[in-house]
């Protein structure tokens, strides 16, 4: 779903899409299969080549719990806030500035996004946000009691860690297959 960016009068213009105006329904498809969602998002120009966007989405990942191997709706509930700039010319051995790790971004403060021409493809944008919401580790939420409200298993006090035991074989001579070799 592409916005034509051309078209966002100079007080900005909101959009509230849900499963059933079904604008995002074919792009979230492959991560949400029919699962319900809703995407609330303001488009406002800054100048007459950038644009801020802020907004919402909430939707069900279908997530396998990592400590029962149930799948879970796994819930999300992402905000974001991006800078739409056009986008940059890169030539080759061209360079540009970025944070050393991770771990170094600044916290709350806007992104930066590119977009072609006067489009911007908002449906891309979001199925990667509900994309990157995707947990490592999946877990359903505790209940009261400390136990998975899924599968009822005591959470507290109890790994949930896999340990295999591997044969302890003595190591082979690496000259040891010699020995089996005919020589006629």
């Amino acid at each position: 779903m592409k916005i034509n960016l051309t078209e966002i009068p100079e007080e900005g213009r909101a959009y509230h899409w849900n499963s059933q105006t079904a604008e995002l329904n074919s792009v979230l498809a492959d991560l949400i299969g029919k699962t319900l969602h809703e995407a609330e998002f303001f488009i406002k120009p800054l100048n007459s080549r950038d644009f801020e966007l802020i907004g919402t989405i909430k939707t069900k990942l279908p997530e396998i719990c990592s400590r029962c191997g149930i799948e879970i709706p796994f819930p999300v509930d992402e905000k974001f806030h991006e800078i739409l700039i056009p986008k940059q010319n890169q030539p080759r051995g061209s360079k540009y500035s970025k944070v050393n790790h991770v771990s170094d971004l600044p916290e709350g403060g806007p992104e930066v996004s590119e977009y072609e021409g006067h489009h911007f493809d908002i449906g891309e944008y979001l199925h990667e946000v509900v994309g990157l919401a995707a947990p490592f580790n999946a877990a359903g939420p505790e209940d009261e009691n400390g136990d998975c409200s899924i599968c009822k298993i005591p959470v507290k006090g109890r790994s949930f860690s896999y340990d295999e035991k591997m044969p302890s074989e003595k190591p082979l001579n690496p000259f040891a297959v010699l020995k089996n070799i005919k020589t006629n």
